[in-house]
């Protein structure tokens, strides 16, 4: 038995490091609100550091959650003047008037898009009108880019089967629509869309996905702001039921890739470095045959690969939700079965974003069904990886410096991200970009190119870092105080038998705390009630009556840290 034990530990020893370990803290953290649910955006609304969560809803009012510590929230939006009832479809936060507050855009189905003026106290005031963009018509995407780079970000707005809107921001408060002079004025069913540069030239290229078996669209900057379709040269013209979309460099070769979610067959579009694309999702083992809807990339294992999540939509059948974990050789497995990702719900939007603060990057998935509640998962992976978090202001270039592109090199590897305000389906990541570093203990080089084309780099920085960059006044940093194993988790008898007692000690209340037991294969078997949980100390016996005999891993999350308890069942 006790060889058993110790193959079984050396077994489990080699598979977590490639289980996601993720956690539902929605109720603690205070946005579980259920109700049918389109898209989130996350963004840091009132300055303090933390990102705040906008919700768009159905036939209901939106919802803004302000982080208020402790990975904790409060709902908002109400006394913040954003509450808009009635049926968005998408929402983007992105800093108009360079006043270094975010403000917000409403993508509506029935109605008139919203802008909304952030006053800089926690209020917002319409301006849509006297702005000039309250055009709209059943809006499935919107997105925040200088098209220009005159230094105020212009508004992409795109429609479903209905003309697209390009607004050039005139600096004053005002916009002007330039979609035809601009050549952007698709007539698709429109339904993702992002800015990005795909052919490395400095300028944000404009991707839209469409829905009804039309081709994508691909639209190559000029660098003025006008654009040229170059779909079916570029390889990028899938015709399907195109939903979202997301970009990462997946093989590190310096050019950016698109995953594209389909309500059947998803598509990874691999670049070819020279301005084409190769479709290879099937052999790259991401070819999902489920609704896909929302999509993003994420390192959750700070392994420095690009990982890629997909929500499925359960209306036909019940498709589970999908993480991919980047094998780093342009290959991906799937890692969610059996884990709270793969969610039953009818999963809509999907952003990521350091809830937390602990270094790993966190899912908030958005879902449609009339009783489903949005879903935080929290990241608890624990591989003693590092990472590195880069937050960008700009002063000569737009001030939430959307479109800059930060590459990190580390251990002679080289990662690359852009700032976006506007991905997936209907969502938006946090400004903050995340890079995970593996085993590397010194960041080599770290280069910005922002949005006006001025570079700047810095060497041999440290890991486990958050980086504040003001574009021509330098770097100041914050240690982000990993989330690290602590002890204080005991369980007994162990080997245990069908039933055992949990202790715990965590060094102070925290404002999440949640237990799970794993399988070998990262599977939940058990969340422990809630009643037992919530304070520093606790003690209760589990039963464990069904289990089969193997080996078992407890884990205790709070934001002090994770206690994680091995036990073998005889």
């Amino acid at each position: 038995m006790v060889r058993l034990c110790f193959l079984l530990l050396a077994l489990m020893a080699r598979l977590l490091p490639a289980q996601p370990l993720f956690f539902d803290g929605s109720a603690g953290a205070g946005i579980g609100h259920p109700g049918r649910n389109f898209g989130v955006a996350f963004g840091d609304f009132d300055g303090d550091g933390a990102d705040d969560i906008y919700i768009s809803r159905h036939n209901a009012p939106n919802l803004l959650y302000q982080a208020i510590g402790n990975g904790q929230f409060a709902e908002v939006a109400a006394e913040a003047g954003i509450a808009h009832v009635g049926t968005t479809n998408v929402s983007a936060w992105g800093d108009f008037d360079n006043d270094g507050h975010l403000d917000l855009y409403l993508g509506n189905r029935d109605e008139p898009n919203i802008l909304y003026r952030n006053n800089g106290d926690g209020t917002f005031t319409d301006i849509s009108v006297s702005a000039g963009v309250n055009s709209g018509h059943r809006t499935r995407a919107v997105l925040w880019g200088d098209v220009d780079r005159d230094g105020y970000v212009d508004l992409y707005v795109a429609n479903l089967a209905a003309p697209n809107y390009l607004y050039h921001n005139n600096g004053d408060g005002t916009f002007t629509d330039i979609t035809v002079a601009a050549n952007a004025q698709d007539f698709g069913i429109a339904m993702g869309s992002l800015f990005f540069d795909y052919d490395n030239d400095g300028d944000l290229d404009l991707y839209l996905t469409h829905d009804a078996n039309q081709p994508n669209i691909l639209y190559r900057n000029d660098g003025t702001g006008h654009f040229e379709d170059v779909s079916v040269s570029a390889g990028a013209n899938i015709a399907a039921q195109g939903m979202g979309v997301d970009f990462a460099d997946i093989n590190h070769d310096g050019f950016f890739d698109l995953y594209i979610t389909n309500l059947y067959e998803n598509v990874l579009l691999l670049s070819d470095g020279d301005g084409t694309f190769t479709e290879i999702g099937g052999p790259a083992g991401v070819d999902d045959l489920g609704m896909g809807w929302g999509t993003v990339f994420l390192d959750y294992d700070n392994d420095g690969h690009s990982d890629v999540y997909v929500s499925n939509d359960t209306y036909f059948a019940p498709f589970d939700n999908l993480l991919y974990r980047n094998l780093g050789n342009t290959t991906f497995e799937v890692v969610s079965e059996g884990t709270p990702l793969s969610s039953p719900m009818a999963g809509y939007g999907v952003a990521t974003g350091d809830v937390n603060s602990d270094g790993k990057p966190d899912l908030l998935l958005v879902n449609a069904g009339s009783q489903d509640g949005n879903q935080l998962f929290l990241n608890s992976t624990e591989n003693g990886h590092h990472f590195v978090k880069v937050r960008l202001r700009g002063t000569e270039s737009n001030a939430a410096a959307i479109g800059a592109r930060v590459t990190v090199e580390a251990n002679g590897q080289a990662q690359m991200d852009e700032v976006c305000a506007g991905m997936g389906y209907a969502s938006q990541n946090s400004f903050t970009l995340h890079f995970g570093l593996g085993d590397a203990t010194l960041i080599d080089r770290l280069s910005i190119r922002w949005p006006n084309g001025a570079v700047e780099t810095y060497e041999g920085l440290a890991v486990d870092q958050h980086y504040h960059i003001t574009e021509g006044e330098g770097v100041t940093t914050s240690a982000f105080g990993r989330r690290k194993a602590i002890p204080g988790l005991r369980a007994w008898p162990n080997p245990i038998q069908d039933e055992f007692w949990i202790e715990y000690a965590m060094p102070n209340r925290s404002g999440i705390l949640q237990m799970q037991v794993l399988d070998i294969q990262g599977r939940c078997i058990a969340t422990l009630p809630s009643s037992h949980t919530g304070g520093s100390t606790g003690r209760f016996q589990v039963s464990a009556s069904g289990w089969p005999a193997g080996l078992y891993l407890i884990v205790c999350c709070s934001e002090e840290g994770v206690a994680l308890k091995r036990i073998v069942k005889q």
